[in-house]
């Protein structure tokens, strides 16, 4: 199948000029860490921008379906935009990075979200946490963190279900909950096999269990700067 790589202005249309920009490390992040969050925002009528960032070529999963890692990365972007879809954000606010997944080094995720914090320095930025067990996410977290200054201040780090109850040196959780079912919309979009659309059900063998948690949940769990 073949792979369409995706360009679109970065503008928000005018007179917007406090998006609510989310960066996903990862096609899934932004449905298992923050789907509940991107449907409130959508809901609040909030203009929401979401951001992958890597481009996914790293996950095992891949051994699990056979295909290059070309065709593995553009079938994960296919899951993510339609998520996001499900999610309520139109395709062209949402933006893929193609960072070379595993190797996200702190520099690297200072340089992403800081060309979305100088863009729109009135915005608001979410992200996963700095404490988070996998590298890129936590490399994410800490750009945020670390740029928050030159921002409005308006900053949260999600921290993703499987982690809720582990000991982590981070601020206390709040918790923010879904005004609908779109979450588990955007579930089913990481579920759906269907090789001759490109879809896999990648997310599902991936990662089973954060998904089923995601379900059990309409929560999005996140901590300020402390």
């Amino acid at each position: 199948m073949a792979i369409t790589v995706r360009t679109q202005s970065m503008a928000a249309p005018e007179g917007v000029d406090d998006p609510v920009v989310f960066f996903s490390p990862h096609a899934d992040d932004e449905t298992l860490t923050t789907g509940p969050a991107i449907e409130r925002a959508v809901a609040e009528g909030r203009h929401v921008v979401v951001v992958l960032v890597t481009d996914g070529r790293a996950s095992a999963a891949r051994e699990l379906t056979g295909l290059s890692v070309a065709e593995f990365s553009a079938a994960r972007d296919r899951e993510f935009l339609a998520a996001c879809a499900a999610l309520g954000v139109p395709q062209e606010q949402v933006f893929l990075g193609h960072c070379v997944d595993g190797a996200l080094t702190p520099a690297l995720a200072r340089s992403v979200v800081g060309t979305w914090t100088g863009l729109f320095p009135a915005g608001a930025f979410r992200t996963t946490s700095w404490s988070d067990g996998h590298r890129d996410h936590a490399a994410l977290g800490a750009a945020l963190r670390d740029l928050a200054p030159t921002t409005g201040g308006d900053v949260r780090f999600y921290v993703k279900p499987d982690e809720w109850a582990l000991e982590r040196e981070r601020p206390a959780l709040s918790s923010e909950r879904a005004p609908g079912r779109r979450y588990l919309a955007a579930c089913e979009e990481y579920a759906r096999t269907d090789p001759a659309a490109g879809r896999y059900g990648i997310g599902r063998l991936s990662v089973p269990d954060v998904f089923a948690l995601r379900r059990a949940s309409d929560e999005s769990r996140w901590h300020g700067l402390g």
